[in-house]
């Protein structure tokens, strides 16, 4: 019988389930943890000539430290901050829970920790995927709207990692929504070394509350490579792109391409988040539908009616320079 170049595994530890998804040609693997908001804790990938781990890995899930706490994280149904948790939708104020009390704001909604069920993995010829759903039922503080989350992760032989999102609205009225993605990259090696690339985009500008002023201003410093040195982020941006977008972490000295690619354009991913963090060794690149604030300033916010959903996709991918 012929072995399948994919294989699927489940195991639990102190993180709970782990599902593991791998190519046993290329060794190529991730590890989703479905009690942990489906964050990924491990992602292995292959460049032609070795194998890579090229995403911050998941110790410990119980981790209080912030960083630690959104680290690969799904940012729902809110990606980013809104302004001291406040919003009115058709005419109705909500309250979110202030989980950045230094800043006054809420941030970075709260699937990140649900657990998820799994409800297919597959195993094709050249890929491998697993989907998992979480029903929420409207029980968060500000967010009474119940709809359906369903994460796919596919690892395939050519693209590497694909994350798929699908939301269905499956309340009674609309629902606003924001989606997002926060994964920290890590490859080894202090960022500062690394060579960043962009899209075409506009800088938001953001006040001392880390929220958009409403003024940009085109950003051009990194689309063409450009090594990162001592540049620091924690910065949204609009991307001028209509369909796909890149973003790409570049070492010379490991001869490596990390592409970082989302759906872009209208009602997909079509901002973008960077953030790099005190100790320099990782960077967050964070795709997300909207603006920070976005429930408030509606630039980017996705509105669903009743049984209307929304589907986007991401994925990280290396190659090798020759």
């Amino acid at each position: 019988m012929k072995e399948n170049k994919f294989s699927i595994s489940e195991m639990k530890d102190g993180n709970g389930l782990e599902i593991t998804v791998k190519n046993n040609s290329t060794k190529e693997s991730f590890t989703v943890l479905p009690d942990s908001g489906t964050r990924l804790s491990e992602l292995n990938l292959y460049n032609g000539e070795e194998l890579i781990s090229v995403i911050k890995k998941i110790e410990n899930v119980h981790s209080e430290n912030r960083d630690d706490i959104f680290c690969n994280a799904k940012l729902s149904p809110f990606a980013g901050r809104i302004r001291e948790g406040k919003f009115t939708f058709n005419s109705v104020a909500h309250q979110l829970t202030k989980n950045y009390p230094e800043e006054n704001n809420a941030c970075h909604g709260f699937v990140y920790d649900r657990t998820f069920n799994v409800i297919e993995k597959t195993i094709g010829e050249d890929f491998a995927s697993c989907t998992l759903e979480y029903q929420y039922l409207g029980d968060f503080p500000g967010y009474p709207f119940i709809y359906s989350i369903q994460l796919t992760y596919k690892l395939s032989e050519l693209e590497g990692l694909t994350c798929t999102t699908k939301i269905l609205n499956k309340s009674d009225e609309e629902i606003p929504l924001s989606d997002g993605w926060h994964f920290y990259f890590d490859l080894g090696m202090n960022i500062d070394n690394f060579i960043l690339k962009t899209e075409n985009c506009e800088l938001i500008e953001l006040d001392s509350q880390m929220i958009p002023n409403g003024k940009s201003k085109m950003f051009s410093e990194f689309t063409e490579e450009k090594i990162i040195s001592d540049a620091k982020f924690d910065s949204c941006f609009k991307l001028h792109v209509k369909e796909k977008a890149e973003t790409h972490l570049i070492s010379d000295a490991k001869q490596l391409d990390l592409t970082i690619w989302q759906e872009a354009g209208k009602g997909k991913y079509q901002y973008l988040v960077i953030y790099t963090p005190p100790d320099r060794k990782t960077i967050a690149i964070e795709p997300m539908t909207s603006n920070i604030n976005s429930f408030n300033n509606g630039e980017g916010l996705i509105i669903l009616n009743p049984n209307e959903s929304f589907t986007a996709g991401f994925g990280i991918s290396l190659n090798k320079i020759i």
